[in-house]
């Protein structure tokens, strides 16, 4: 019986995928800025009460990019796909 439950934990090891996230957290002008790596991919998001932004994140190998847009209140989304270890860079912006 302990022969079964060790194996059957091997094999769910092997088989359970575990989100890996490597972000940051700034607090530019009252608003709330997270960006990094996320599982297979490089994310920007950045949340502001009062004013309209955006958040962008680009790949550094070939420029891909994604940009999201909203509006006081809600949260600019952007996600990009990337392969181990490619760079990025992140950007947030805001207005009014």
């Amino acid at each position: 019986m302990k022969k079964s439950f060790a194996l059957l934990g091997a094999v769910l090891t092997m088989f359970t995928v575990i989100p890996t996230v490597a972000a940051a957290v700034q607090y530019p002008d009252g608003g709330v800025w997270t960006y990094g790596a996320s599982n297979g991919g490089a994310f920007s998001n950045y949340y502001h009460g009062k004013k309209e932004h955006s958040s962008t994140v680009v790949s550094r190998k070939d420029s891909r990019s994604a940009k999201g847009s909203a509006g006081p209140g809600q949260t600019s989304k952007a996600y990009i796909k990337t392969s181990f270890g490619e760079p990025a860079a992140f950007y947030y912006d805001f207005w009014q």
